[in-house]
């Protein structure tokens, strides 16, 4: 009789459980009912769930009473009770801007409705708008608050990163990067050692894998980047890559060819050199894809191939690359998620810039002229057999230059998610980023000869610079976030801390009187060797508190401290403080009156604090040595600096945004202030001291401006849509101080070039500034005058998307004013005797160091980056076997420029390694503010077909 009873209970509970434990399924639909693929469907205070497929559909294992949670971005969320049902359809409606979900990295993902800061992020849908290969490219005019300059058209070239100024005089500007939670490396300016091919430097932005990215949000400014401390002064890049979707497996091919064309807009000679240097060259790119999974696993993989000749013979890029993301349910409480790439590049380069071997940019400053054989330095007075001598030449010296870059890099990402209990989630994150790149410069004899540079029958010339560079970083993180609700009142609380590790070794072999064709340094008369080395060690713990109160109106509280192996001895830690504060307005009952007209409003303000550390090492005492007699020979080197720490941003900021005639207009505005205190300054020390001058925190930087970005809607329906959005940034920059340091410069030439210098801006051209009398005669000479800044007043960037039914245009584009530059270009013509008609004929003859002002030209203009026609094809194939869907495009990139320059104002320089000023140590990474327009090529006009097939 127990047995019976006990069987029955069992069979009771067995028949309880299989009732309660069910299978929901359903359709999620947008508001005109099509399907929508890839919605999160979780149950709420859990991490179980699933994601819609290609159609809108899920299934979903439940319990009764259990709410479902509905989200997607771009779409307000919703929560559902399932009770008993089995079939639960939804229909979602579009989200306002504050309804946004964006990532924040360490802050966990948050609803844009609670920052107290501006964030700007940019969508699949926008990644997928433009045929882009690079991360920096991508990323141009689509970051309305950043602006991205091109500083060259050669592939793998570097770009100068600007948001809300320049905030150090010895730093560079470009933002951290994190790929799925880990640091990658983000070198966008010359390495320490690197063959030397003019002023052309290669970028680790280039070889960072786009295929796969599902996501990226920039941070900026102390207020929104203090949880990531000493290093986040210049913001930070949060990458998340796809990992595919359950319940739908999907294979994807994408194919693209395409033609490039130099663009020689800015060429006096543009006609004359796309005769005899440029050619119309051909892209190939090749892509395939596979995602899919079920409710426990998911993934997704692609391999890729491109090829790219480029527009001049020499120039050119090959690129493989294969990467992969996933994720794993283990249990109803622990995730894992994972993702790796694997890409290789290689580039073949040219001499330009400021290289005596550069041949093409040579016609334009009249460098190729009777010493080739040609009856004038002029091209203007060019006879038929010089212009076919100079098409020979730059066909020989293109044809044996033998200049490559080749990249190897490999990046992974492991990511344990674990929800003990409800509202509870514990996250770890760990992975490295290794990237080897060799820069290699084979000059033969018969090149040398082609060049002018040696005579004919010259046999032991010959050289080789090879240079390697090995970057390998670490990144781990664990952090804990804990959700709670009191009445009206919600609580986030994060808290957690980060490791990172970078190593940097570099080694440089420079050969002479190399072996005729081989390309073994063994095989050399005389080798020469150096290395460069540079690693550094940070670890930090953070807590951030968010407080909510009914909805509307959130309280930020954080902080982060670190340790970093780069600050002096006395420097024990660094303390990071933010505080914020947003309110939704338009939540109170009061605003319904007026929610016709202005539907949604929040306004914010927020303080932060972030920083810059110091170069490695350079806290550290050094002796020089130096060869003396064939013997070693040691000199006093930096004095060294114990209270070495980092420079400290602090960023205020107030702001507002606004949602007009149900978000059909959004208006975002943001007033801000930066001071960089503790600025790193090279000042010099008294020369009695014969030591080398050396890095303190003396000086303190300020930057202010204001942010506006507004997007409008102004058709939105089944057949047609429109919209536009545009963004313009003020911005003002100062020394405030320079800790009784007396001016100094940061590139380029000391007669004229970049200088700090109290009371103005950082790197502002500083030079002779000449007035003529109306005879043309040279009458005064300002000495070291202040010539104008590199850092525009007013940056911004606009777009344009349309569409009828299947037909859809995307117009994009950016501009500056305000900015001056140094034509470098027509420096080099005035040196070489050709005309130039800013110069009076009466002062031609005077000093070069007295005209310098003339060569300081305005740098505004307007660019249009792309123009992307595409047509969904889903219709035309959907009676084709096996294919689901597709679209053909077909882009223009670079296809408009207007200008005030003479030379092209986006190609002002990107730095470059060198020594910090005054001492001789190596340095990396140097500040970059664009001061000389120089002989490099331009960002060339691409027009691209796509076809992209889902199976």
């Amino acid at each position: 009789m127990k047995k019976f009873f006990f069987s029955m209970i069992a069979c009771l509970l067995v028949m309880a459980y299989a009732q309660a434990q069910r299978t929901v399924s359903g359709r999620v639909t947008d508001d005109v009912g099509e399907g929508l693929p890839g919605v999160n469907v979780v149950i709420k205070g859990t991490t179980t769930g699933t994601t819609t497929d290609i159609d809108g559909n899920y299934r979903l294992q439940v319990n009764d009473g259990d709410v479902l949670v509905y989200s997607f971005v771009g779409f307000e969320a919703q929560e559902i009770n399932t009770g008993t049902r089995s079939v639960i359809d939804v229909t979602m409606g579009g989200a306002t801007e504050l309804q946004e979900v964006v990532v924040l990295g360490l802050g966990g993902e948050v609803d844009r409705r609670k920052l107290a800061t501006t964030v700007d992020r940019v969508s699949a849908e926008d990644l997928a708008s433009t045929p882009i290969v690079r991360i920096d490219q991508l990323l141009q005019s689509k970051l309305p608050n950043t602006q991205i300059l091109q500083s060259t058209g050669a592939p793998g070239g570097t770009s100068i990163i600007r948001s809300r100024g320049v905030n150090s005089a010895l730093l560079g500007q470009q933002p951290v990067i994190y790929i799925d939670g880990v640091r990658v490396d983000n070198l966008n300016t010359s390495p320490g050692l690197s063959a030397a091919t003019g002023g052309q430097q290669n970028s680790s932005l280039a070889d960072i894998p786009v295929d796969q990215i599902k996501d990226i949000t920039f941070l900026k400014g102390g207020a929104a980047t203090t949880l990531y401390g000493s290093d986040a002064a210049n913001g930070v890049l949060l990458i998340t890559t796809n990992k595919g979707q359950a319940n739908q497996t999907i294979v994807t091919y994408e194919a693209q060819l395409g033609a490039i064309q130099g663009t020689t807009d800015y060429f006096i000679y543009g006609d004359l050199i796309k005769d005899v240097a440029f050619k119309t060259g051909f892209l190939n790119s090749h892509r395939i894809g596979f995602s899919g999974g079920n409710q426990s696993v998911t993934y997704n993989f692609f391999a890729k191939y491109r090829d790219d000749e480029s527009f001049v013979e020499g120039l050119g890029e090959t690129r493989y690359s294969i990467g992969g993301g996933y994720q794993a349910t283990i249990n109803d409480k622990l995730i894992y998620q994972g993702s790796f790439s694997y890409l290789r590049n290689e580039y073949t380069l040219l001499n330009n810039a400021n290289s005596s071997f550069d041949r093409i940019f040579g016609i334009d400053q009249g460098a190729i002229g009777s010493a080739f054989g040609l009856s004038t330095n002029d091209p203007a007075e060019w006879t038929p057999e010089d212009i076919e001598l100079t098409r020979q030449l730059v066909s020989d010296v293109n044809r044996l230059s033998d200049i490559s870059n080749n990249v190897s890099r490999f990046t992974n990402s492991h990511k344990f998610s674990y929800s003990p209990i409800a509202n509870l989630a514990i996250d770890a994150t760990i992975g490295f980023d290794y990237r080897f790149s060799r820069n290699e410069n084979i000059q033969t004899n018969e090149f040398l000869v082609a060049q002018g540079a040696v005579a004919p029958g010259t046999t032991d010339q010959g050289s080789i610079s090879r240079s390697d560079r090995s970057f390998l970083g670490t990144t781990g993180t664990l952090s804990i976030k804990y959700d709670a609700e009191i009445n009206d009142f919600t609580f986030t609380t994060i808290a957690g801390g980060q490791f990172f590790r970078t190593s940097d070794n570099q080694t440089q072999i420079i050969t002479s009187n190399q072996a005729e064709t081989s390309t073994s340094v063994n095989i050399s008369a005389e080798q020469t060797v150096a290395d460069f080395q540079s690693s550094v060690a940070n670890w930090g713990f953070f807590l951030q508190e968010t407080i909510g109160f009914k909805d509307k109106v959130y309280l930020d509280l954080g902080f982060r401290n670190d340790r970093n192996t780069a600050f002096g001895e006395d420097v024990i830690s660094e303390f990071y403080p933010k505080a914020g504060i947003s309110y939704v307005i338009s939540e109170e009952p009061f605003w319904s009156g007026a929610s016709n007209i202005v539907n949604s409003l929040k306004v914010r303000a927020s303080y932060g604090e972030a920083g810059n550390f110091p170069p490695p090492f350079t806290r550290d005492a050094q002796l020089n040595a130096n060869a003396f007699n064939g013997q070693l020979a040691f000199q006093p080197g930096q004095p060294g600096e114990p209270s070495l720490g980092p420079e400290r941003l602090k960023t205020t900021e107030f702001g507002a945004d606004l949602g007009f005639l149900s978000d059909k207009i959004s208006v975002g505005v943001t007033v801000w202030k930066s001071i960089t205190e503790d600025a790193i300054f090279t000042a010099p020390y008294a020369p009695s001291t014969g030591t080398e001058n050396q890095p303190r925190n003396l000086g303190e930087i300020e930057n202010n401006g204001v942010e506006i970005t507004s997007s409008f809607s102004i058709i939105n329906n089944s057949d047609w849509t429109l919209s536009f959005n545009a963004s313009a940034n003020l911005q003002d920059n100062k020394v405030v101080s320079s800790g009784g340091s007396p001016e100094f410069n940061i590139g380029g030439f000391t007669f004229l070039g970049p200088f700090v210098k109290e009371g103005l801006p950082v790197g502002y051209l500083r030079g002779s500034q000449p007035t003529f009398d109306e005879s043309g005669n040279l009458s005064s000479v300002e000495q070291n005058a202040n010539l104008g800044t590199p850092i525009p007043e007013v940056y911004g960037s606009l777009g344009l998307n349309a569409s009828y039914k299947k037909l859809s245009i995307y117009i994009s584009g950016d501009y500056q004013k305000g900015a001056s530059g140094v034509n470098t270009d027509e420096v080099l013509r005035f040196f070489r005797g050709l005309d130039d008609d800013r110069i009076p004929e009466a002062s031609k003859g005077e000093s070069f160091f007295d005209l310098a002002g003339v060569w300081v030209e305005d740098t505004d203009f307007l660019k249009i980056r792309n123009i992307t026609l595409t047509y969904d094809l889903s219709d035309v194939l959907s009676n084709v076997a096996l294919i689901k869907g597709g679209t053909v495009s077909f882009s223009a990139l670079n296809p408009f420029n207007f200008y005030s320059s003479v030379f092209d104002p986006e190609l002002t320089g990107a730095g470059a390694r060198g020594t910090l000023p005054g001492t001789n140590t190596v340095t990396q990474n140097n500040v970059t503010v664009g001061a000389f327009g120089y002989g490099t090529f331009s960002a060339p006009r691409q027009y691209v077909g796509t076809v992209r097939l889902r199976f």
